[in-house]
């Protein structure tokens, strides 16, 4: 812990200690990984883990520093819609972060954040206390990667002593009106998957995930068999595995994603991937384009309005040779 007692003797930490008597503030709040006791309004927030920096950004207050994200964002790590807002406020980008393959607390203490957010993330237990003990951290509420965008809204406007509503209004606002493009839309059904490269897995997203609650926001309803699953603790997956893909048949829409072609096209080529109803009768819907995959994953206000047209296309064109 040496590293620990040079950031303070290098006057690094004490801003990070200070403690103000404003109004709404101190505030407590109970996370799945323990409390963070927060003083004073923040200033300086540290957002990690996937989301946590739109919904900071668009309750007025600027991150300091976020976790890095090169898949789907630039190679500065900045995803498109992010750095699009922040470059229209005129304000300084803040550091990217990169935090793979282990968290960097050094990194993160050397920004003096006053906040650390991570709530919808993967945060251990090792990493949530020897943060906390420098700054107050609002980790993930019950479940690791399991954190609905309005969970997350309303858990960091707790934080910052916001009011969430205009944030959830504008993201059921947005999700509504892209919904009422198409008739019936919450007559289908749906399954988002992933199937592995080496042609014999096969995973379902699960409830719970912004990916599935996003198009579940949208009226899409989740294939009923697959609501009923539950997962391991720190997944947001359940394993169908590839030889019981006829458990998909039920589904009218099947969504996925693909890191490439070539991994797109060894998955398709698969028999039992090809048997899949949505897929031979046209309600497949694969996604490539790694900046729509997290955009629509986040289910952010920020980034569902980026997202909506370019992914309401997709969605009709595969709701119109979808069979019912």
């Amino acid at each position: 812990m040496q590293w620990f007692k040079r950031l303070f003797l290098a006057g690094l930490l004490l801003p990070m200690l200070a403690s103000a008597s404003e109004s709404g503030y101190p505030r407590t709040l109970v996370t799945g990984l323990g409390s963070a006791v927060i003083n004073a309004p923040p200033k300086r927030i540290v957002a990690l883990g996937a989301g946590a920096e739109d919904i900071v950004l668009q309750l007025g207050i600027v991150p300091v520093g976020i976790e890095a994200h090169y898949w789907g964002g630039d190679r500065q790590g900045y995803l498109p819609w992010f750095r699009q807002e922040v470059e229209r406020r005129n304000a300084p980008l803040p550091v990217a972060l990169n935090l793979s393959p282990e968290t960097d607390i050094e990194a993160i203490l050397r920004l003096q954040p006053d906040l650390i957010v991570a709530t919808q993330s993967g945060m251990t237990q090792q990493v949530f206390d020897h943060l906390s003990w420098f700054v107050p951290v609002v980790a993930w509420p019950q479940r690791p990667w399991l954190t609905t965008p309005q969970e997350q809204i309303t858990l960091l406007a707790q934080a910052l002593n916001k009011d969430p509503q205009p944030l959830l209004s504008d993201l059921d606002d947005a999700l509504k009106q892209a919904a009422a493009q198409i008739p019936h839309l919450d007559s289908y059904t749906f399954a988002y998957i992933r199937g592995g490269t080496n042609g014999s897995t096969l995973a379902a997203y699960v409830a719970g995930d912004p990916r599935v609650d996003t198009l579940l926001h949208m009226g899409l309803k989740m294939l009923p068999s697959l609501a009923k699953q539950s997962v391991r603790f720190g997944s947001f997956s359940t394993f169908i595995g590839l030889e019981n893909a006829d458990q998909l048949n039920d589904a009218d829409l099947v969504f996925t994603w693909y890191l490439n072609e070539r991994d797109q096209q060894s998955i398709e080529a698969q028999p039992l991937f090809r048997s899949i109803r949505a897929f031979r009768e046209g309600g497949y819907v694969p996604l490539m384009d790694t900046s729509l995959v997290v955009a629509m994953g986040y289910g952010t206000p920020l980034s569902v309005r980026w997202a909506l047209p370019q992914f309401m296309p997709i969605l009709k064109e595969a709701i119109a040779h979808a069979k019912r």
